[in-house]
């Protein structure tokens, strides 16, 4: 699936990559190695904290599994790495900043549902400054952390955290608590909402892979309307787009 990655790393993130076809594409873009391996374990590590913040049934199981990913992330801190995910941050040495994008996701959870758009748009900022002291990328992540927040927020039966601003559900005459019964197609059209109200653009890097992965979020975001509930699958003109982008980047 994904040569040249530490078998253990690998095994971890087996079921993400086999959930998520654009983050696979991307890590074949990744220099192989190390360089692989660090993009790999920061997008799986992002997964794995959003899905605390998001789709977990239950607050304090939430607060619980983002404690696990503290401890964590100071044994890796002190030079005694524990967890899988630490071959890809083996690089960074000690006192990587790991914690700090734990740090980013505690705040997402204990903070108040979104106003408006431009609350989102500065935890997507917050987070995104996160994820770059772990894997160069600055704005870049933007739109990766945009579109896993409302993935799993799509895929969520009662999400933990609002992504959705509260503006959006007042305009739509909706509460929050309706959520699950709204249909699949009406909870696609408030995502596209959002995604289109931010309207964010790819970030310039020379780095393939976060060129390729900016690239298919962002076109799985422009077809929001269209996204299935029973799969998630890419096209030949994904992959194609995604070659010429990595392309373009070099």
């Amino acid at each position: 699936m994904l040569p040249d990655v530490n078998p253990a790393l690998l095994e971890f993130c087996q079921p993400w990559l086999a959930g998520e076809p654009r983050l696979l594409l991307a890590c074949q873009f990744a220099p192989a190695g190390r360089g692989r391996e660090q993009f790999l374990a920061v997008n799986v590590l992002m997964r794995e904290l959003a899905q605390s913040v998001i789709a977990v049934s239950e607050r304090r199981v939430a607060e619980a599994r983002l404690a696990w990913w503290a401890e964590e992330a100071q044994a890796w801190a002190a030079g005694h790495p524990r967890h899988p995910l630490a071959h890809g941050f083996a690089d960074l040495g000690q006192g990587q900043p790991v914690a700090g994008l734990v740090a980013a996701s505690v705040d997402w959870l204990m903070a108040a549902a979104p106003e408006q758009s431009q609350a989102l748009s500065e935890r997507l900022t917050a987070l995104a400054a996160a994820s770059d002291s772990l894997h160069p990328g600055a704005a870049a992540w933007r739109l990766p952390w945009l579109a896993l927040a409302l993935r799993l927020t799509l895929g969520a039966t009662t999400p933990l955290t609002n992504v959705l601003p509260l503006d959006l559900w007042a305009r739509h005459g909706l509460k929050r608590s309706q959520w699950p019964e709204l249909a699949h197609l009406q909870r696609r059209e408030l995502m596209a909402e959002v995604a289109q109200g931010l309207d964010l653009e790819s970030a310039a890097t020379a780095d393939p892979a976060m060129t390729v992965l900016q690239y298919l979020e962002a076109r799985w975001l422009a077809s929001a309307k269209r996204w299935r509930s029973e799969g998630d699958r890419l096209s030949p003109l994904d992959v194609f787009g995604a070659w010429r982008a990595a392309r373009r980047s070099r």
